[in-house]
C-alpha cells in the first residue's frame, strides 16, 4: 500500500456506563473515546493493524472518496487521535458530506 501511514495508538478499556458515553453520538474507531457530535469529528480510511500492531491509514484522494457516504468508506475518529495523523489522511465530516446530492 503506497502512501500508507502507520501509527501506534494505545487503547485502554473505557467505562461504557460513564456519563461521557450517555449522550455520545459515536465512538472513536481507534481509541474508543466517546464523540459527542459526529459533525465535529474527522473521517479516515483505516485498514486495521499491521504485523507490528500499528494502525494503517490510507490517504484520502479528493473526489474519488467523497462521492459516497463517509460511513461506506471511512471511520470516525475523535480530535485526540486526529492530531496524530497528517492532513492528507483525514478529512472533516462536514467536508466529507459536501457532495451529498451525488449519493
Amino acid at each position: 500500500m503506497e502512501n500508507a501511514f502507520t501509527i501506534k495508538i494505545e487503547t485502554k478499556p473505557w467505562n461504557q456506563n460513564s456519563i461521557a458515553f450517555w449522550n455520545a453520538d459515536c465512538e472513536c474507531a481507534l481509541c474508543g473515546r466517546p464523540i459527542k457530535n459526529r459533525w465535529a469529528c474527522k473521517v479516515v480510511i483505516a485498514r486495521g493493524l499491521n504485523a507490528a500492531g500499528e494502525h494503517v491509514f490510507l490517504p484520502i484522494k479528493g473526489n474519488a472518496d467523497l462521492d459516497a457516504d463517509p460511513v461506506e468508506w471511512g471511520v470516525f475518529i475523535g480530535a485526540h487521535c486526529a492530531k496524530k495523523l497528517p492532513r492528507t489522511h483525514k478529512i472533516g465530516m462536514k467536508a466529507a458530506c459536501k457532495n451529498w446530492e451525488k449519493w
